[in-house]
Order: C-alpha cells, then structure tokens, then sequence
C-alpha cells in the first residue's frame, strides 16, 4: 500500500477571532495532559463517482466555520504553556492517495504501521494543534484522520469537535440544537495553572530501546454476554462493558508483568475519569479543554484475589469511591489529587509497569456524518506509550481494545486463554 500527498494546505477559522478572546487560559489539567497527540480515523464508503476537488472544498470550508467555534484549536501554545494564543494561525490540512482499496486496506488486519499513515503523526509540527488528513482510497472511500493536542483538548472535545465539523459538512449549519458546540466555562479558575517543572511528569516509557506495538482485541456482543457471565455477581448486579473488559485485559497484563519478572508483584491500573457530570462545581459536557483526571487502582499480590471477579470488584468498587470524592472534592483538592496520580504512574513507568488506561466508549464517534452516511469504522492509530484505548466497536454492543504494549510483551498478552477465547 503507497500513500502519496497530493496538496497541504492551512485552514483558518472563517471569522476572526475577536481581540477579547485571544488569550485562552490553559488549566492545571491541561498542564498535567502529556505532550502527546490524540489521533482519531474514520472511514466513510461513498457511493458512485467521487470528486475528490468537490469534497475537499466542501470539507475545507466547513472546517474553516468549525473552526470559529473551537477557536483555540487553530491558535498555538505561548513558549511558557500557560495559554493559547488565538490569532487564528490555523490547522493543517492534508490531502493523500491510497494506492489500495478500503476493502484490500482492511484485509492488512489492518496492521498499526498502515493505519499510522493515515494521519499526519510522522511529521509532526509541535507549532501546529490540530493536524487533518484525508485519504481517498482507490475504490472512492475515504478516511479522515485527525491529530490534536492533548495539551489543549481530551477525546470527548475532539469527538465533539468532529461531529461539529460533520453537520456543517452535510449542511446542517453551526449544528441546529446547537448539541457540538462549545462552551469556554472558565476551567482556568476552577483549575487554577501552576508552576510544573519541565513540563510535569514524562510518560514516555523510560526503555527508550523498547519497540511499542499496538493490535486491536474485539470484544463483540457475545463475547459481552460471555463476561458478564464469568464475572459471577452474586447479586445480579450489571457491571458496565468497561468495568468488564478493563478487568480482563488487566489480568492478562498482571500475567505478563508475571512473565517477565519472574513472580507476581504490586501493580497499578490508572484509568482515566471524566469530571463532567460529576465534580462539585458544575463542569458541563460541552466545556472545553482537558477535563479528566487519573485515579489509582492498586492490585496488592498479598490482599487482593487474580480472578477475574476479583478485578471486577476491585475496579467498581474503587471507581464508585472516587466518584463519591469527586462530587464533594473542590477544584483545588482534585488538582492535588491529579499530581498525585500522575506521581505514581511516572514511578510506575519507570519500574516498567504497565498502568495506562482510557476509554472512548459512549463517545458519539459513529455519529459524525459528513454528509455519505455514518462512519463505517471509527479506529486510533496507537500510542508511542504502553497503554489501553476502549471504543465502542460498529454495532454498539461490543469493545475494540487498542492495546500498545512492547513488542516482546504483546506476544505474551495475546497468547492469554481468556483473550484468545474471547477475542477476534
């Protein structure tokens, strides 16, 4: 499979930015958010002939308006990271020829170093914060990637974001009950920025010679029911799709920290929570910037059972304490809560301990329609970092796990009974 670019060019919001709005405050969450980038792919199959000129025009302007609503997204970061300036600089946008079909595309499995090349993350211009690509496939499918800065927005933003860019796509305005748009509620003062040195805690993995790997592990509807069965609740409680994958797959990876230590050790699993909906002060799904924070779960080889329900009840039970937290804590208690867990994963980083964890489930992500109908797949390109991204998987009952683990670990991982068993 060859990609060639065809044209690079450098959208601008189609208003300007008032005078007013320029400086964007960053909160301590953003600064906590790593220096990486989220990247997000969706597939779109078109019917009949395709004008490539004609979509990318219509895609160009729409993302042009899109963009005057997120505006910091097309601004750049100030040399001491405390702010966005928004002078409305712009996003890259690139547009790329797949030699191949979709449908030969997806018979590659389809491999990490394929789908890596549908966004722009190769070459990567720390100026820019927002990166699109589209792919046009030889078929007349295509594939639009887009890449962001963690340091700016999370996954819930972006997803919104999308979707924004999506309905002013296929026509539908700056959204009709205006359900994408942002709002800028402030979260500078609610999470007040403070002095980080260097940065704040690296999470990049402190083997510099490791080669990370990233597969998909699907977990389908059956395979759902499947779990919910060996989780073995005595009081007929429903555990959550998340709570259920996240326990399997942490238990294959207690046996691979196993495996490579020789004998079972302490480990930590730290999630990602959003605080929309649930902190004190009122965060809502609409607010832009980096609203999550990480949460310790400990597996304690003296105190806590490896079987799977042990897990199950290990992890709700932890998360249903943070959340209760969570909705009395004050901004200034979470901020010092989210250093502290941050703390943590870096101590555990450095031991070469797995412990990063998101999930993107409940995110419309098959919502953002550009105008050919709905995506037909929705994937990430992986991570440079040992961690776990949950989606929703096409039909809405299942879980696709990207999984990013060292070469030599990933082996080990997917040759787990429980993942072979209920997995595809």
């Amino acid at each position: 499979m060859e990609i060639k670019i065809q044209s690079v060019q450098f959208i601008k919001p189609s208003k300007s930015t008032p005078q007013n709005l320029r400086h964007f405050k960053l909160s301590f969450l953003d600064q906590l958010s790593t220096s990486s980038y989220i990247n997000m792919i969706f597939y779109y199959k078109t019917n009949g002939e395709v004008d490539i000129s004609e979509i990318c025009d219509h895609l160009v302007n729409s993302l042009s308006e899109a963009l005057s609503l997120y505006y910091p997204l097309a601004g750049r970061l100030t040399k001491d990271g405390l702010e966005v300036d928004c002078i409305d600089q712009g996003v890259k946008f690139l547009v790329t020829q797949v030699s191949s079909s979709l449908d030969e595309f997806l018979k590659l499995d389809p491999k990490n170093d394929h789908i890596s090349q549908l966004i722009s993350a190769k070459d990567l211009d720390t100026t820019w914060l927002v990166m699109v690509q589209v792919n046009f496939f030889a078929c007349g499918a295509l594939a639009i990637g887009v890449t962001a800065s963690h340091q700016v927005t999370d996954g819930c933003n972006l997803v919104r974001f999308i979707n924004q860019w999506a309905s002013m796509n296929r026509g539908g305005g700056s959204n009709i009950n205006g359900s994408f748009e942002p709002t800028f509620d402030k979260l500078d003062l609610l999470f007040p920025p403070m002095k980080v040195s260097s940065g704040g805690h690296s999470l990049v993995s402190v083997d510099q010679e490791a080669m990370i790997v990233t597969k998909r592990f699907r977990f389908n509807g059956t395979s759902m029911s499947k779990l919910r069965a060996k989780s073995g609740s005595a009081n007929g409680q429903q555990h959550t799709r998340v709570t259920l994958v996240a326990s399997l797959i942490w238990k294959a990876l207690i046996a691979v920290d196993q495996v490579k230590c020789g004998s079972l050790r302490n480990c930590l699993l730290a999630p990602a929570m959003s605080l929309r909906g649930k902190a004190s002060s009122p965060v809502l799904e609409s607010s832009f910037g980096n609203v999550w924070a990480p949460y310790p779960i400990r597996f304690l080889e003296n105190e806590t059972g490896l079987e799977f329900g042990d897990l199950v009840d290990l992890i709700e039970d932890t998360t249903r304490n943070v959340i209760m937290w969570v909705q009395k804590a004050s901004g200034e208690e979470i901020c010092r809560h989210a250093q502290e867990s941050y703390a943590l994963v870096y101590e555990e980083l450095k031991h070469n301990k797995f412990c990063i964890f998101t999930s993107w489930c409940r995110f419309p992500m098959y919502e953002a329609d550009f105008g050919w109908g709905k995506p037909y797949w929705v994937n990430t390109a992986g991570s440079l970092v040992e961690m776990v991204t949950l989606m929703d998987d096409k039909d809405g009952d299942g879980i696709e796990a990207w999984v990013s683990l060292n070469q030599k670990e990933i082996y080990v991982f997917e040759s787990d009974q429980d993942i072979l068993d209920l997995t595809s």
